[in-house]
Formats: structure tokens, C-alpha cells, sequence
């Protein structure tokens, strides 16, 4: 998708087109807070001269805010009628609306929030300014000067110019570019309304809406005449500080988006404070991808593998670029564009997510490419997306400066008994767990100080085939950097799948009890993948890992279906010398189980069995060894953007 250009900030509150020579502003709802006094007033009259059991919703009154007075009051004596049989006679009518009318000329509105600030900027660099309203000339004159805002405009434009038709006709909005020497594609108008919208729309004009008036966000940005949505006109703000990512307060006025952002920042294992006050996403992309450009680089380019339950994402980021932007490369099971249009969380499309990362990839000078592997929900896929995206960016740039953390001697934990487990001796590098049922026993001592050597007992039922399991599990620990050893004794048990299921479970539980010491003690990454560098994109099998808490396996096909996998890889196949292929995926379950660990593994293409374990087994061992690597900045915290493990 082609971004948009990029915008011209005006009082940190207001971003502008560059072409933009003038703003052509509604006044009620949108410069001063006029439906305070309408909610107060209008009900005040209405039990004045129907009763109080005549009151009249909020929201209502709210719904009617945009019409010119008449027009306002009609509706109200409609409404009235409707629900409370009341028929107001003329004079009642005419003497409402005159009270009503003469309270609103006679008040001093207070400005909306950001108004006085945008308005003296405005000033300050050229443009041209004026209010465009559905009252009288005299009445916003006089609403204007009562409020002190009527010098800084140009030109005022009432509904009563002869030969004009009121909004939402675009009559006025015209004629104030006319009056101003600029054309209507110069001109931004701001309204709060459809009705105001739609007469800004049809002159031509960039169009801005801001809900501090009488319509819901959702609606002005779903109406398709808003070229802009604003919450409020209040600053924008962003900072980012190392070591301190539970210090995170970010606003935007779509909270799945501001959830997107929190998995970058939890995942670059820094606090952020954001304040995003509307719609324009590639805008705020790019301000975030600025922040982050303005950091020191470890390396220009960068991938990693991640995942969300069933969402899992590969990742390639390359800077600096000649042409910047996000590009989604198709995978054969993901349909790309029917990705994008399914509705997720608040976004009733892909597009907001897909504008960030055109933002982001523009600020930084990155080509950003996305190879969506996995989209079984479009809310986990992504959470994945943008946890992957995190993690690249962790890998290619610096480290936020911290202060030295103090790295406590190895010592050992308090024991804990959990149920069916006992875990002994656990530090930040070593662990034992045993596991006693009435069926087996399995112990397992995990040592990331390999002060031992790998030793694996297998005393099992002579029907039971582990064949070549220790050499996997050996190929698996190497590769993450720990010595491990393997006791199970399960005479009484005639079942292979719950003898590897099981051994997958307890080393799953012990290597999470050292990942929970480390991450108290020392901060570490808490997830991690085979995908390191672009090149790793290619390998024929990638793996990823994040313990957050809960157990999630999925091995995606990239170009096959899940029934070739099944059939040619997962079931019915003996390999290593007779391990059934159906007893390896109930091991890397039980992993998963143990670790309270998300699981994805990536088949690029489906390898023969006998060389594909193999592989998984070393590739998962790389995501091992990177979820274990200290990290100082996530000291005391759980790889989890909701901050918890269990």
C-alpha cells in the first residue's frame, strides 16, 4: 500500500497536509465546548415548561448536537412527542427557542482542550483561518468574542448568507476558500460531525473530525468523509527509556494498536510513554520508527522467527534502504489479502497494522519484509507479526544505556514441591526435577554450566523403541548450551508415546524453573528462535519459542497442506532406528506443556522423516539457547506483554 505523505505537525496537536494554506473550522463542538451548555440548557427548558419526568438522554441530545438551532429544537419537540405524548403550542416553541438562543449568545464557552494552542501556531506560521458555522454571522461573532477567540480569525461565514444552503450542503466552505485566495484543496476543514463532514466533503476540502462534539469516533472514521479522525486536539508525546518496560502508558485511540506497539517495546525490553491523539497510524509509524532509527546499529540487517499461539510470522529487516516500506511476502497457505480484510479486536480491518508498519519501516529507512506463516486468528497472528518485528529489531539494534546490573553468585532456591514434580537444587544454571507416577519414574538435571557430561538411561519395556532418542536429545542440548541427563524407568509401562511425552513434560518444567530464577536474578530473553540472520530464512526447517505462560504447538507447512505434513512426516513413520514419528511430536508437546511454552515450527518444504527430526531437535536447541541468553534490561519480568508467567 502506497503511504500517504507525510504531514506537517502543528502545535504537537494537529497534523496538517503540506499543501495546506488554511483551516476552515465549525465552531460549536469543535473550538468551543457548546455541548455542556446544550445538555444543561435544554433540559433546564424542558422541565420548565413540560415537567421533569420530560428529561432528555444525553445521548440524545448528543445525536441532534450538529443542527443549526431551529432545527435542533424541532427534533427535541419531536422527540417529546413521541415518547411523552407532549404537543408544544407555537408561542411555547418560539419562546424556547428564543431563551435558548439568547443563553448561547450570552455565555463565555470555555475552548476545547488544544484549541487556544493550534490557533496561536496557526497564526504564528501564515495560514489562514476561518470559522464556518450552522448559526447566524452576528451569533458566532459574538459566541467568538465572548470566548476571546474571534481575533485570530480571517473570516467568519454564518448560515444566513443570502443565496447559501447550510451544511451539509458545502456552500459556506466554498465561499470561505474563495474569500481566503486559496482553492478548497488547500483548505482542511474541521467539523465533529457527519452533517458538517459531509459539507466539507463535497467542496473538496482535506477533511479532519474530531469527536469533542456530538459523534463517536467509531462512526466518523467508518463514514468515509473523514480524511482524518482526532480523539481531541491533545499533544502528542513519545519517549522511550531502557530497563523499564513496566513503565508503559500508551494512548491511541485504537487500543489493538496501541497494543501493537506495546510488542515492540516489551520486546526491545524498553518503557515507553505515547500519547497518539487520532487515525493517521503511518504517521505515528513513522514517528516511532524515528525514535528507533535515532538509535545505534548492531548490524543492518536482521530476521527472527515469532509467534503468538496460533499466529507465527518470519521476519527479514534490511537498513538503511533506497525505497523504505513493509511488503507481505505470500506464503502458499496464508491469502495475503484476505488477511488484511478480516476485522481484528477494534480495527474492523488489517489496514491501521498494516500503516504502522509502513510508518515504521519509512522512519527507520528499513525494508521491512513479513512472511506470514500462520493465521488461524487474525488477533494472534498479529500479536505475531509484531512480536517478530520486536524481536528483529532487538537483533539489530543497540542497547538503550542501563546501568550495570549486579549479577548475584549461582545460589541455590528454596525447594518446591508442585504437584507430581519435585524440583531440587534449582540456580540460574542448574536444575533437577523428578517425577514419580504409579507407572514410571523420570528424573532430569539440566546444567547450563556442563560441569557433566550428557548421560541418558532409558530403562523401559522391551516393547518400547527410543531408538536414537539420546542422540537427539544430545544434539538438542548442545545446541542450547547445557549438559543434560536423562533417567527414566518405566517397566510397568508399554507405551512409547507417554515415555516421550513424559521425558518432553519434566524437561520442560525444569528448564522453565531456571528460566524463572534467571529471569528474577539476571533479566533474560524468555524467548527466542532458529532465525538469526537473513540467511537462516532459508533453512529447510525454523523453529521459534516464547514462555509466556501457557502451552500452544503448531507446525505450519510454508508450501504444503497439513494433510501432506501429516501423512508424509508427523504419522505413521519409524526413523532413527525405530522412534515412531507420532512419539516425537508428543515430546515436543510435552516441551511445550512443561515450558508453559508457545511452540512453532516452520517447514519450508517437507524433508524426508529420517533427516527432518534431526533438524527440529537442533533448530529447536538454537530457539533454546537464545530464550535462556541473559538480558539485564527485562530484569524481573516475564517475556509476556501481559507481564505475567502462570
Amino acid at each position: 500500500m502506497p503511504a500517504p505523505p507525510a504531514k506537517r505537525l502543528l502545535a504537537q496537536r494537529l497534523l496538517l497536509p503540506i499543501h495546506c494554506q488554511a483551516i476552515l473550522w465549525d465552531m460549536d463542538g469543535v473550538l468551543i465546548d457548546s455541548l455542556g451548555l446544550d445538555i444543561r440548557i435544554c433540559n433546564q427548558l424542558v422541565e420548565k415548561h413540560f415537567g421533569a419526568a420530560c428529561h432528555l438522554p444525553d445521548e440524545f441530545i448528543r445525536s441532534i448536537f450538529a443542527l443549526h438551532p431551529p432545527a435542533f429544537w424541532r427534533r427535541i419537540l419531536e422527540h417529546l412527542q413521541e415518547n411523552h405524548g407532549i404537543v408544544c403550542p407555537p408561542e411555547t416553541h418560539a419562546a424556547i427557542l428564543a431563551h435558548y438562543e439568547t443563553a448561547r449568545v450570552e455565555t463565555a464557552f470555555d475552548l476545547l482542550p488544544g484549541i487556544a494552542e493550534i490557533l496561536a501556531e496557526a497564526r504564528e506560521t501564515g495560514l489562514r483561518m476561518a470559522v464556518v458555522s450552522n448559526n447566524t454571522t452576528r451569533d458566532v461573532h459574538a459566541i467568538l468574542a465572548r470566548s476571546g477567540i474571534l481575533e485570530p480569525f480571517d473570516l467568519v461565514v454564518g448560515n444566513d448568507l443570502e443565496g447559501f444552503q447550510k451544511k451539509p450542503a458545502p456552500d459556506g466552505y466554498l465561499h470561505a476558500a474563495r474569500q481566503l485566495g486559496v482553492t478548497p484543496e488547500q483548505c482542511v476543514v474541521v467539523e465533529d460531525s457527519l452533517l458538517g463532514l459531509e459539507a466539507g466533503f463535497r467542496a473538496g476540502c482535506h477533511t479532519v473530525a474530531v469527536t469533542t462534539g456530538g459523534t463517536r469516533f467509531d462512526i466518523l472514521s467508518g463514514c468515509g468523509m473523514a480524511s482524518q479522525v482526532y480523539s481531541a486536539f491533545t499533544p502528542l508525546e513519545l519517549a522511550i527509556e531502557a530497563g523499564e518496560i513496566r513503565k508503559k502508558r500508551i494512548h491511541t485511540p485504537n487500543d489493538f494498536v496501541s497494543h501493537m506497539v506495546e510488542h515492540i517495546a516489551w520486546r526491545l525490553g524498553m518503557g515507553i510513554r505515547l500519547a497518539w491523539n487520532n487515525d493517521q497510524w503511518t504517521d505515528l509509524g513513522r514517528m516511532l520508527g524515528a525514535t528507533l532509527a535515532a538509535r545505534p546499529r548492531q548490524c543492518d540487517q536482521a530476521a527472527a522467527l515469532g509467534m503468538i499461539d496460533d499466529g507465527s510470522t518470519e521476519i527479514r529487516i534490511d537498513m538503511p534502504v533506497a525505497h523504505p516500506g513493509a511488503e507481505f511476502q505470500r506464503t502458499g497457505n496464508v491469502d495475503v489479502a484476505w488477511f488484511m480484510g478480516l476485522r481484528c479486536e477494534q480495527a474492523p480491518s488489517g489496514r491501521p497494522m498494516l500503516e504502522l508498519l509502513t510508518g515504521l519501516a519509512q522512519g527507520m529507512n528499513a525494508a521491512i519484509r513479513i512472511q506470514l506463516c500462520s493465521a488461524e486468528d487474525p488477533h494472534h497472528a498479529w500479536e505475531g507479526i509484531y512480536r517478530t518485528l520486536g524481536i528483529a529489531l532487538n537483533r539489530m539494534l543497540e542497547p538503550l544505556p542501563a546501568p550495570t546490573p549486579q549479577r548475584p553468585e549461582p545460589k541455590p532456591l528454596p525447594t518446591a514441591a508442585v504437584t507430581r514434580f519435585t524440583i531440587e537444587e534449582p540456580t540460574l544454571t542448574r536444575c533437577k526435577g523428578i517425577r514419580i507416577t504409579a507407572e514410571s519414574e523420570l528424573i532430569i538435571t539440566v546444567d547450563f554450566s556442563r560441569s557433566r557430561e550428557h548421560a541418558f538411561v532409558f530403562d523401559v519395556a522391551d516393547s518400547i523403541r527410543v531408538g536414537s532418542l539420546p542422540v537427539l536429545l544430545t544434539s538438542l542440548a548442545d545446541q542450547a548450551g547445557f549438559s543434560l541427563r536423562v533417567e527414566c524407568h518405566a517397566l510397568a509401562l508399554s507405551s512409547s508415546h507417554v515415555v516421550l511425552e513424559d521425558t518432553g513434560l519434566v524437561l520442560g518444567r525444569v528448564l522453565l524453573e531456571i528460566l524463572k530464577a534467571r529471569m528474577e536474578a539476571t533479566g533474560v530473553h524468555g524467548a527466542g528462535s532458529s532465525v538469526q540472520t537473513p540467511a537462516d530464512m532459508n533453512a529447510p526447517i525454523r523453529v521459534g519459542l516464547s514462555v509466556e505462560g501457557r502451552k500452544f504447538l503448531c507446525l505450519v507447512p510454508l508450501h504444503d497442506s497439513r494433510e501432506t505434513l501429516r501423512e508424509r512426516f508427523l504419522v505413521g513413520q519409524d526413523v532413527l532406528h525405530g522412534i515412531r514419528s507420532e512419539d516425537l511430536d508428543d515430546f515436543l508437546d510435552g516441551l511445550a506443556g512443561g515450558m508453559s511454552a508457545s511452540l512453532v515450527i516452520h517447514f519450508h518444504a517437507i524433508p524426508d522423516p529420517e533427516d527432518g527430526w534431526p533438524m527440529i531437535f537442533q533448530q529447536l536447541g538454537a530457539a533454546l539457547r537464545e530464550t535462556f541468553a541473559i538480558n539485564p534490561q527485562r530484569k524481573g519480568m516475564p517475556p509476556g506483554v501481559k507481564g505475567t508467567l502462570l
